[in-house]
């Protein structure tokens, strides 16, 4: 009897559960501001590897980074702290940045891999001035 009321409530706890999963299809797994999380830890990565020298690690930090933004591009077409699409705001700021910086590191050309880097933060912080958000990106 024991295991036939496991095996009911197992499925009971399955059927509830999928109910809500079918809730969120299509919504992005994170909000935006947990997206920003993950993007200021890279960033930050970026900013240490390109301090010790570690070019295979900035590179991989900052595709990590872009791969983020474009997540975030497909998914945030409206947002309560956003005046635009975070694509706009990704294509207008981001994207020319993002490439010059990863040319830099492929290069493994400090200094302008370091100028470069610099130049997302103060593109990064531009957004977050235009959005009123409190949060900032550090060199």
């Amino acid at each position: 009897m024991k295991i036939v009321l496991v095996i009911a409530g197992i499925g009971l706890i399955m059927g509830v559960a999928s109910c809500h999963m079918e809730e969120g299809v299509g919504e992005p797994a994170k909000d935006l501001s947990e997206q920003m999380d993950v993007l200021a830890i890279l960033q930050e990565t970026v900013g240490q590897d390109l301090e010790k020298g570690d070019w295979e690690g900035a590179l991989q930090m900052a595709n990590s980074m872009d791969s983020v933004f474009d997540v975030c591009s497909r998914s945030f077409e409206r947002h309560h702290r956003l005046k635009e699409p975070f694509r706009s705001y990704y294509e207008g700021k981001m994207a020319a940045a993002m490439s010059q910086l990863r040319k830099a590191i492929r290069q493994k050309d400090e200094i302008l891999a370091k100028d470069r880097y610099a130049y997302l933060v103060r593109r990064c912080n531009s957004c977050h001035n235009e959005n009123d958000v409190a949060e900032r990106a550090h060199e």
